[in-house]
C-alpha cells in the first residue's frame, strides 16, 4: 500500500500522461497516428475526437490531486476505459505496424486497466480510513 505522500504525485504524474496524451491527439493527430496509434485507416478527426476525451480525463486527474473525493471514481473509470480499451486491441493486433507491436500495446494497455483499479482501491481505502481526508 503506498502512502497520500506517494499517491499524490503518482496521481499527478498519470493526469500529466494524460494531459499530454490528449492534447497530442487534439491539436496534432497526424502525429499521434503517425508515431502511436497506427491503426488501421487514418482518421484524424477521431482521433481528435478521441483526444478530447483523454485530455478531460487529464485534466479532472489533475483536480482530484487536491480534491479526494474525486479519485476513485475517475480511476474506477479509468480501469473501465483501458480495459475496454485493451479488449479493443486484443482483436487488432494485426492491424498495428506489427503483431509484436500490436500485442505490445494490447499489454501495456491492460496493465492500465489493473493499474487504475489498483489506485482505485487505494483511494477508497484513504476515503473511507481512519485518516479520512475532509474535501475542503
Amino acid at each position: 500500500m503506498i502512502g497520500e505522500r506517494t499517491l499524490k504525485p503518482v496521481l499527478a504524474f498519470v493526469a500529466a500522461y494524460h494531459v499530454a496524451l490528449g492534447a497530442m491527439q487534439l491539436f496534432a493527430p497526424g502525429t499521434f497516428f503517425d508515431e502511436i496509434g497506427n491503426y488501421g485507416v487514418e482518421n484524424l478527426h477521431y482521433v481528435g475526437d478521441v483526444g478530447s476525451f483523454t485530455l478531460a480525463f487529464g485534466v479532472a486527474l489533475a483536480i482530484a490531486v487536491v480534491r479526494p473525493a474525486w479519485r476513485a471514481p475517475l480511476l474506477w473509470l479509468a480501469a473501465l476505459w483501458y480495459g475496454f480499451h485493451a479488449f479493443n486491441h486484443a482483436f487488432d493486433t494485426g492491424e498495428a505496424k506489427s503483431e509484436a507491436r500490436g500485442w505490445s500495446d494490447t499489454l501495456l494497455i491492460a496493465f492500465g486497466a489493473l493499474a487504475s483499479a489498483w489506485l482505485a482501491r487505494v483511494s477508497e481505502r484513504y476515503a473511507t480510513g481512519p485518516n479520512r481526508e475532509v474535501e475542503r
